[in-house]
């Protein structure tokens, strides 16, 4: 924590002017859970009339988040502060400051450039077994989450994406702002949430992600993206993608995830021989916890 800082951190939330809706969203959520005087919205860069590289080698919908994120941290950085960005489509929870304020207070910043409260989720078996068991071990008391409800997994060898929510350590801004600024200088090749991917895969940032997750995203908008304006986000896969991230948000809403769940699959069941249904049985039992891994 700075010690000229009154608070451990502040925040950001990333938000296009034509979007009021989102924008009235974000504002209700911070007001609901008393953080609206640590948090102030950035002007998000829109794809639709900004001059974008000729290099770039991703869509202009892309580019513009890209930028977007960078310009977000350039302006963070006059608060000498650990910064929280978020996306305009994230949901909050009553745990999240309370858990960055402990993550930073026990010094989780000091061993990781950055830290995420929520990503994507593989639909990697082993990956997921792990993670139910995790969240099935959480019972959320009275006082609600604390850091060490929580796991923090070190994502130096995972694949991750999704820059919906994250901390940026202070000491860490200037480095993700001057790689992110090498990148568009070259012309950007992967969108930005791929790209700080590719970095912390790369060793050039330390990252972390702490499950189970502190915040979500709106599910219902989740094929109408306006920061990322541009982008493919239409398909029954990728519906069912973004419900088993969802469903690891503290926040869920079961019912709604099952209808979004079901909506995405129904017409897209088809009939199955025995082969196949055997192999979604055994499946089924090894993501329950009778199952013994050898």
């Amino acid at each position: 924590m700075n010690p000229a800082s009154p608070f451990p951190y502040y925040g950001t939330y990333i938000n296009l002017d034509r979007s009021v809706g989102r924008r009235t969203f974000m504002e209700a959520q911070l007001d609901k859970y008393g953080l609206t005087h640590r948090y102030r919205r950035f002007c998000a860069v829109d794809g639709s009339s900004a001059a974008m590289p000729a290099s770039a080698k991703i869509q202009p919908g892309e580019s513009a988040a890209f930028l977007s994120h960078m310009r977000a941290l350039e302006e963070a950085r006059s608060r000498k502060s650990q910064v929280h960005i978020l996306e305009d489509d994230a949901l909050l929870s009553q745990h999240l400051q309370p858990v960055l304020d402990e993550a930073i207070a026990r010094g989780l910043l000091d061993r990781f450039d950055i830290l995420f409260t929520d990503t994507f989720v593989s639909p990697h078996l082993g990956m997921l077994k792990a993670l139910k068991s995790s969240f099935d071990k959480i019972a959320t008391p009275a006082h609600g989450l604390r850091l060490s409800d929580m796991q923090v997994l070190d994502l130096a060898q995972h694949n991750f994406a999704c820059l919906t929510s994250y901390i940026v350590a202070a000491r860490s801004i200037e480095r993700v702002v001057d790689l992110y600024r090498m990148e568009w200088h070259n012309g950007p090749a992967k969108p930005a949430d791929l790209f700080i991917r590719d970095c912390v895969l790369a060793g050039k940032l330390r990252a972390a992600l702490l499950f189970p997750f502190v915040t979500g995203f709106r599910l219902d908008e989740v094929a109408a993206s306006t920061i990322a304006a541009g982008t493919s986000l239409t398909g029954p896969s990728v519906m069912v993608l973004a419900v088993l991230r969802y469903l690891f948000f503290v926040g869920r809403d079961l019912d709604f995830a099952k209808s979004c769940l079901d909506a995405a699959t129904r017409e897209n069941r088809r009939t199955t021989n025995r082969h196949h249904d055997m192999i979604v049985q055994a499946l089924e039992f090894v993501l329950s916890d009778d199952f013994q891994q050898f």
